[in-house]
C-alpha cells in the first residue's frame, strides 16, 4: 500500500475560526480548511506565486496544488454563501513543517535566530540539554553580530521565556516536545526542527529559504526538557 507524500506547508501560531455575525453556532454547519489547503491559498492567492512556484515550495506537484486550491477556494465561497463557520486547524498529519508560527516573523527587516549548541560548532540534538545558546542578529540575510549565552536551570517554561528576553525570533534546533512548542507560539518565536550538524550551515539555509522544520516534535506529554 502506497504511503501519502507529505506536502511542505506553515503551521499558524493557532486554529483559527470564523463565524458569521448573529448566527446560533450550534446549529451551524462546520468547514474545514485543511493545513496544506490554506497554504496553497497563502503562496498563490496571498503571496502571487504560481501555482509552478508553489508546488515547488510545497514538494508536490503543479496537479497537486491546483486541486488544493480548487478545494479551498470552494469552502471559502460555500461559507459566505450559506452563512457557515470556516474553521482552519494545526493538524499536521501528511504535512512537513517549514517552521510553527513562521508567518509572524516574516516582514521583520532584523531578527534574531539562536541555536542550541554544546561545542559552538554544532547544533545540540535537543535544546533542552544545551550548555548555551549562539544568537545571530540578522537584517536581511547579513549577519551583523553573533553573542553566546549561557542557558539557565533547566526547568519547565523556562527556555523560552529566556530566549524571549533575549529578543530571539526564531529558534533552530534538533527537536523538542509539544509543550515546549506551545511555550515558544505564545512567546511569538518560531521554531525550526529537525536541524542538524554545523551551524553555520543551517543559518546559511535557514537564510537561502532551504531549511525547513522536519517536525520532529515529541508525541509524549513532556516538559521543554525532553529528550526523546
Amino acid at each position: 500500500m502506497s504511503t501519502r507524500k507529505k506536502r511542505y506547508a506553515r503551521r499558524l501560531d493557532n486554529s483559527r475560526t470564523f463565524s458569521p455575525i448573529g448566527i446560533n453556532k450550534i446549529d451551524t454547519e462546520v468547514v474545514n480548511i485543511k493545513l496544506d489547503e490554506f497554504e496553497a491559498l497563502r503562496l498563490c492567492d496571498y503571496e502571487g506565486l504560481s501555482q509552478i512556484e508553489a508546488a515547488e515550495d510545497m514538494h508536490v506537484s503543479r496537479a497537486t496544488v491546483q486541486r488544493l486550491l480548487i478545494s479551498a477556494r470552494k469552502k471559502v465561497v460555500d461559507v459566505i454563501l450559506h452563512n457557515k463557520i470556516l474553521e482552519i486547524k494545526n493538524e499536521i498529519a501528511n504535512i512537513k513543517l517549514k517552521g510553527e508560527s513562521k508567518m509572524n516573523i516574516e516582514g521583520k527587516e532584523i531578527k534574531k535566530i539562536a541555536f542550541p549548541t554544546s561545542d559552538k560548532v554544532t547544533v545540540d540534538s535537543h535544546f533542552g540539554h544545551t550548555k548555551e545558546f549562539v544568537i545571530y542578529t540578522v537584517g536581511g540575510t547579513e549577519v551583523t553580530t553573533v553573542v553566546y549565552v549561557a542557558a539557565p536551570v533547566h526547568k519547565p517554561g523556562v527556555l523560552p521565556k529566556f530566549l524571549a528576553e533575549q529578543g530571539v525570533d526564531v529558534i533552530i534546533t534538533g527537536g523538542m516536545g509539544q509543550m515546549a512548542v506551545d511555550l515558544f507560539q505564545r512567546s511569538e518565536i518560531d521554531v525550526v526542527l529537525g536541524a542538524k550538524g554545523r551551524i553555520d550551515l543551517n543559518l546559511n539555509e535557514y537564510l537561502g529559504g532551504f531549511l525547513t522544520s522536519q517536525g520532529s516534535i515529541c508525541d509524549h506529554k513532556h516538559d521543554d526538557s525532553c529528550d526523546h
